[in-house]
C-alpha cells in the first residue's frame, strides 16, 4: 500500500510538471465520457425506467394485437381483454387502460385540460405502484358507473391544482361537468403505464357512464393492455398462451375479429404504446456515434501519452538502472492514465448533470403529454465509473506497456535516434493517427448522411400547404358538452372565426397530420369478404367542409363535405388516392360503399395522397369522414394572409366569446405542430454533427502532433540533408509526404469502415443512399484538407532548420 501511494504521488507530480498536457487531455476525455453519459442518461430514463414508479419492470410486457407498427392503435377491445385476463395462465396479472383529454371543470376555477387515463380496477396492483394518499380501485368498481365516480389524483396535479392538499381523499371536484370523488393520489413519479407520457388522473373503465357500448361489444378496441410475467415463463411461452386463447375468441366472434389477429408481447423497453418504441430505434444509434467518439479521443490521448513516455525514456532508463522494476514503472505511468480519467469522469459527472436535462428540448411545443428527459442516478454514475476506466486502459495502458520496454545502456548513448523510441513506437505512433483519421472519416460521413436526410425532410412535400395555417384545439366533448351542444358550438366557432380580417376559410378537424398521433380504423369496400388475417387497417379523421381548401389539397373526383353532412344525413366519406387503388383499383371511386369501422358509408370524393405521420413513410390508405357525423375532438383550422401568429389572440377570443369557459390550448401555428414529424431526425443530425466536428477537430490535433514530434526527432537528418543541397522545397515535401501516407492510409480504412457503418443507418435515411457519393467525397475532402494543414507547419518548420545547428546538437 505504502508503494501504491508513493506512486500516486509521483504520478501527480508528474502530471503537474506538464499541466498542458493534463489539462488537454482532461477536457478532451470529459467531454467523450460527457457524451457517453449523457446518451445512456436518456437510455436510462425511458428504455430501462420505462414506468417510473413501477415494481419490476423487466417483468412488464405489453400486448400487442394485429400488425405490428410503431405506433399502433389500442389493440383489444373489453370483453377481449377480460378473457385474456381470466383465462391465461402464463401472467400474474393483466392490466388495461385508454387514456385520453378530459377537462377538469371545478366551479369557479379555470377550466383546465387533463391527460386521464381510464383503467381497469388492477391497473396499480399488476404495476406494484402503492398509493400516496388513499387508496386505489376495487375490483367491483371497474365498469359500474357509481353515483359519483372515483378518481386517482397524480402527484403533480395534487401539487399544482389543489396545492397538496392532505386532505383531498374523500373530497368532490368536478371533471367534464360531472362530479367525482377523488379516493386517493399516486406517488411522486409516476405518471402511468405508457413510457414517455404522463397521465395527470386516472378513472375506472366509462365511470361517467357515457360509452356503455364500448364495454359490451367486441368488435370496439379502445384498450391497451400490459402483463406480468410469472416467474420462470419466458415471453415466447407466453405469447402461445395469450394466441391459444385470442384463437377460440376469434372462432367464436369471426366477426367481430376481421383483420390480423396475431398476438405480440414486447418488453416494455421497445412497446409500442408510448415514446419507447421510438427511442429504442433513435437512442442506441446515438450511443454506437458517442462510442466512436471516445475510442477517438483515447486514441488522441494516447498518442499523446506515448508521446510524453517516449521524452522521458532517458528518465525511465536511468531509474531502470538504478534497480526499478518494470512492473513499478509500468504502474506509475498507468497511475497517470488512472488519474486522467478519474478526473476526466469527475468532470463528465458534473457536466451529464446538466446535459441530461437537455433531453426535453429536442421536441417542439405539442400536444402530447411528453415525459421525458434524462436523469442522474447511481446507474449512470455506474456507467460513468466504467466509462473512466474504459478510458484509463485505452489511453493509459497501452502507452504504459510499450514505453516500459526500455533497453537501458542503448537509450543511456547520445544521440536523437536513442530518444525516438525506436522502430516500434513510431508505428504504433502512426498506427494511433491512422486510427483516428478512419474514425472521424466514418463520424463526418455519417453526419453528413443525416444531415442530408433532415435537409431533405425539412424540404419535402407533405401533400398539403402547412404555411398561414393556424390551429387551435377546443375542449369540446371532453367537457362534457352533449353532441348536440357540440355541433352547435362548433358552427358558432367557424362563423365568427372565418369572420376575423386576415382569415381566408376556417375548418374543423379532430386530427393533426404530421404530429405522431396515429388515428386508425378498419374498413373494406361493401361486397368484399376479407381473407383470414388481412390487415385491414386505415388511417381516419373526421373533417369537416372547406378542410381541403384551409390545407391547400385538391379534390380529385366528386365533392367536398357540407354543412348539411350531419349527425341526420347519411354516412359520407372521402378518399384518397393510395385507399382508392387499394379497395377500387381502376374504377371511379365516387359513389362507391365502404365498411369504416362499425358502420358504412358512401364515398362522395376523392382528394390527393398526403403525409399522415413521417415525412419518410411508405403511402397508406386515408379515409376522411365528415365531421358533423363522426367527431369528438374539435380543432379549429384556420388559414390566414399574414403570420398565423398575429391572428391567434383574435381565434382564442373568438372562440372564448361564445363561451368563456370553453377551454383553448395548443393554438399555434400549423410549421411548429408538423415538426414533430422530424424530430429525431434533428436529434440524431444535432447529435451526430456536434461530435463529427469534435472528431475532426481530434483527428487534426492528432496529426499535428505526431507529425510536429516525429519532424522534431528528424532534426538531426534534416540538417544533414539541408548540408548536402537539399533544398527547403526537398525538405517540405519530405515531412509533407510522410504525413499523408498516413492520411492515405487513414481514408482508405476509414471508407471501408463507413461503407459498413452505413447500412446500420440506412432505414433512418431519406431522399440520400447510404454511401452517397457526393457525401462521401465532400468529406473525403475535408479530412485530407485539414490533414494537409495539419501536416504543413511541422513541415514549414523543417525547412527553417540551420543545419549547423542541428548537427552539433547531435
Amino acid at each position: 500500500m505504502a508503494g501504491l501511494l508513493q506512486d500516486t504521488r509521483f504520478a501527480v507530480r508528474q502530471l503537474r510538471r506538464n499541466l498542458g498536457f493534463t489539462i488537454a487531455a482532461t477536457v478532451m476525455l470529459a467531454i467523450a465520457i460527457c457524451a457517453n453519459s449523457t446518451v445512456f442518461s436518456w437510455i436510462n430514463g425511458t428504455m430501462l425506467h420505462p414506468i417510473p414508479g413501477a415494481r419490476h419492470t423487466e417483468e412488464l410486457v405489453s400486448v400487442m394485437r394485429g400488425v405490428w407498427n410503431t405506433s399502433p392503435t389500442p389493440p383489444l377491445s373489453y370483453l377481449d381483454y377480460r378473457d385474456l385476463r381470466e383465462q391465461n395462465h402464463s401472467l400474474t396479472g393483466l392490466l388495461a387502460y385508454h387514456s385520453d383529454w378530459i377537462t377538469l371543470t371545478d366551479a369557479g376555477a379555470t377550466p383546465e385540460r387533463i391527460y386521464i387515463g381510464n383503467v381497469s380496477a388492477n391497473f396499480f396492483d399488476v404495476l406494484g405502484v402503492k398509493p400516496l394518499l388513499g387508496r386505489f380501485f376495487l375490483p367491483e368498481e371497474e365498469t359500474r358507473p357509481d353515483a359519483v365516480p372515483y378518481v386517482v389524483l397524480g402527484y403533480s396535479l395534487w401539487k399544482t391544482r389543489f396545492a397538496g392538499d392532505p386532505h383531498i381523499v374523500g373530497k368532490v371536484i368536478e371533471i367534464a361537468r360531472v362530479p367525482v370523488t377523488v379516493i386517493g393520489v399516486a406517488p411522486e413519479g409516476f405518471i402511468g403505464a405508457a413510457p414517455g407520457l404522463r397521465d395527470d388522473a386516472w378513472l375506472t373503465l366509462n365511470p361517467l357512464g357515457t360509452n356503455e357500448y364500448r364495454l359490451t361489444h367486441r368488435n370496439t378496441a379502445f384498450l391497451i393492455v400490459l402483463g406480468r410475467l410469472r416467474p420462470g415463463v419466458s415471453r415466447e411461452h407466453a405469447t402461445q398462451d395469450l394466441e391459444t386463447i385470442m384463437r377460440r375468441i376469434v372462432a367464436a366472434y369471426p366477426n367481430d375479429h376481421l383483420g390480423t389477429n396475431t398476438i405480440t408481447l414486447d418488453p416494455m423497453w421497445r412497446s409500442p404504446f408510448g415514446a419507447n418504441v421510438y427511442m429504442a430505434a433513435t437512442l442506441p444509434i446515438l450511443l454506437a456515434i458517442a462510442g466512436v467518439v471516445l475510442l477517438l479521443t483515447c486514441a488522441n490521448v494516447a498518442t499523446l501519452t506515448l508521446v510524453r513516455f517516449v521524452t522521458r525514456r532517458r528518465e525511465l532508463a536511468i531509474r531502470q538502472s538504478l534497480g526499478a522494476q518494470r512492473l513499478q514503472l509500468v504502474r506509475q505511468m498507468v497511475l497517470e492514465g488512472v488519474i486522467l480519467s478519474a478526473g476526466a469522469g469527475a468532470v463528465a459527472l458534473l457536466l451529464t448533470s446538466l446535459t441530461a436535462k437537455t433531453f426535453a428540448r429536442f421536441f417542439p411545443a405539442n400536444s402530447l403529454p411528453i415525459a421525458l428527459n434524462g436523469a442522474v442516478d447511481q446507474n449512470v454514475v455506474m456507467g460513468i465509473v466504467a466509462l473512466a476506466a474504459l478510458a484509463s486502459v485505452l489511453s493509459g495502458v497501452l502507452p504504459a506497456l510499450r514505453s516500459s520496454q526500455v533497453p537501458a545502456a542503448e537509450v543511456l548513448k547520445d544521440g536523437s535516434a536513442s530518444i525516438s523510441g525506436g522502430t516500434h513506437n513510431r508505428r504504433l505512433l502512426s498506427g494511433l493517427v491512422v486510427a483516428q483519421i478512419a474514425l472521424s472519416l466514418a463520424l463526418l460521413v455519417i453526419s453528413g448522411l443525416f444531415l442530408e436526410t433532415l435537409r431533405n425532410l425539412s424540404a419535402g412535400d407533405p401533400g398539403f400547404k402547412q404555411d398561414h395555417v393556424l390551429t387551435a384545439s377546443v375542449g369540446l366533448a371532453t367537457a362534457g358538452y352533449s353532441n348536440e351542444e357540440v355541433d352547435a358550438i362548433c358552427h358558432k366557432i367557424l362563423d365568427r372565426v372565418a369572420a376575423l380580417p386576415t382569415v381566408t376559410v376556417a375548418s374543423l378537424t379532430d386530427w393533426v397530420p404530421l404530429n405522431l398521433n396515429r388515428k386508425t380504423d378498419d374498413a373494406y369496400p361493401v361486397g368484399y369478404t376479407p381473407h383470414p388475417h388481412e390487415s385491414l387497417e386505415v388511417f381516419h379523421a373526421e373533417v369537416a367542409s372547406r378542410y381541403f381548401e384551409t390545407l391547400g389539397m385538391p379534390i380529385l373526383e366528386g365533392r367536398d363535405f357540407a354543412p348539411y353532412d350531419d349527425r341526420k344525413a347519411p354516412l359520407v366519406a372521402i378518399v384518397d388516392q393510395t385507399a382508392a387503388k387499394r379497395f377500387w383499383p381502376g374504377q371511379d371511386p365516387v359513389g362507391k360503399k365502404l365498411h369504416i369501422g362499425n358502420s358504412v358509408a358512401a364515398v362522395i370524393g376523392m382528394v390527393q395522397n398526403t403525409k399522415h405521420q413521417f415525412m419518410n413513410e411508405r403511402p397508406a390508405p386515408m379515409v376522411y369522414m365528415s365531421y358533423f357525423q363522426w367527431g369528438y375532438e374539435t380543432v379549429v383550422q384556420v388559414k390566414t394572409q399574414g403570420n398565423p401568429n398575429d391572428i391567434a389572440p383574435a381565434v382564442e377570443r373568438a372562440i372564448h366569446d361564445i363561451d368563456p369557459r370553453l377551454p383553448v390550448f395548443d393554438v399555434r401555428p400549423m410549421r411548429e405542430t408538423t415538426q414533430m414529424a422530424t424530430i429525431f431526425a434533428v436529434m440524431q443530425s444535432t447529435f451526430a454533427g456536434i461530435l463529427a466536428a469534435i472528431a475532426l477537430v481530434l483527428a487534426t490535433t492528432g496529426i499535428y502532433g505526431v507529425m510536429a514530434y516525429r519532424t522534431a526527432l528528424r532534426t538531426h537528418e534534416i540538417g544533414i540533408r539541408v548540408a548536402l543541397g537539399a533544398s527547403p522545397g526537398d525538405v517540405q515535401r519530405l515531412v509533407l509526404w510522410q504525413g499523408l501516407s498516413l492520411t492515405a492510409i487513414g481514408l482508405s480504412l476509414g471508407l471501408a469502415l463507413s461503407f459498413s457503418l452505413a447500412h446500420f443507418i440506412a432505414a433512418f435515411l431519406y431522399g440520400v443512399g447510404a454511401n452517397d457519393p457526393l457525401t462521401v467525397s465532400v468529406v473525403v475532402v475535408l479530412l485530407a484538407a485539414m490533414s494537409l494543414l495539419a501536416c504543413y507547419f511541422p513541415a514549414r518548420r523543417a525547412t527553417r532548420v540551420d543545419p549547423v545547428a542541428a548537427i552539433r546538437a547531435s
